[in-house]
């Protein structure tokens, strides 16, 4: 009941804030970022900054190196890494290599890596390397829609050595999530957004590990079940607030909670079933 009542909470915010700014939309505004016919959305899309511009956020910062090629990096493994003492290099590569008339297609391809120490001294690295591939289609001038798909490979190692033992080890996972997101522009500040998320695809946890206690070494091959996050979804509901420079994005949904930046999927239950889209950043 509790956990009913905190969800329903997070709706009625986000409905109030929707609708107190879309009405103030509706008046005549200067503003320019993204509700126009050429500055688009850039998350869950298909397009990309153009050349020059620059999307400085809480969640990424983003750079249009030319019209049709945007990098980018996420925030969130930077300061997690400075948490756990070792930084998280990430970098994301996207190309609209299409864009005309109301189809705009895009392919990404991004890199994070990183690693967290354990208090029993064991040391757990991680490489994970996503590609993606989007498509936008403008229906009309306030109507639009996307759709996406990324496979993402997870390989990961760790050592330690308590009381003497050393212990090594591999570890391996993939996983396909597909998105589609509806776009309707309420006015030049507010855009109403309504984003789906799924994981057809995960793949069992592969891990190879070796045992040394001195003589002989022991090697193994374990796997692990990770079919609970296999058909994992999030529907979440939002809104996109855009004025001159300044930008919010804010959105609150049900089921499992897909984290941008590391391009993971945490169960639902964990965070009692409640998903979050939410970012504040500016773009010139």
């Amino acid at each position: 009941m509790f956990r009913r009542k905190r969800y329903n909470t997070f709706l009625l915010v986000a409905l109030v804030l929707g609708v107190t700014s879309a009405g103030m939309g509706f008046h005549p505004s200067s503003a320019r970022a993204y509700h126009t016919y050429k500055e688009r959305l850039l998350d869950t899309t298909a397009y990309s900054l153009h050349r020059r511009e620059v999307r400085l956020g809480l969640m990424n910062l983003s750079y249009g190196i030319i019209d049709q090629l945007q990098v980018t990096t996420y925030t969130m493994p930077w300061l997690l890494g400075l948490i756990f003492e070792d930084v998280a290099p990430n970098l994301e590569l996207k190309s609209t290599f299409y864009n005309r008339k109301r189809l705009a297609l895009s392919a990404s391809f991004a890199f994070l890596t990183g690693a967290i120490e354990q208090p029993d001294g064991t040391k757990v690295r991680y490489f994970i390397t996503p590609v993606s591939l989007a498509s936008s289609v403008r229906i009309n001038s306030d109507v639009s829609t996307h759709f996406g798909a990324r496979y993402t490979a997870v390989d990961g190692d760790a050592d330690s050595q308590p009381d003497g033992t050393a212990v090594e080890g591999a570890v391996v996972v993939d996983f396909l999530q597909l998105w589609a997101m509806f776009e309707w522009r309420l006015s030049r500040v507010v855009a109403l957004t309504f984003t789906l998320r799924w994981v057809p695809y995960v793949s069992d946890l592969l891990v190879n590990g070796t045992l040394d206690a001195g003589n002989p070494t022991i090697g193994a091959q374990l796997q692990g079940d990770l079919s609970e996050l296999q058909n994992a979804f999030a529907v979440i509901p939002g809104f996109v607030f855009s004025w001159d420079r300044a930008n919010i994005r804010l959105g609150v949904g049900y089921s499992d909670f897909f984290v941008d930046g590391f391009y993971l999927v945490v169960p639902g239950d964990v965070l009692s079933n409640i998903s979050v889209e939410f970012d504040v950043f500016v773009r010139f």
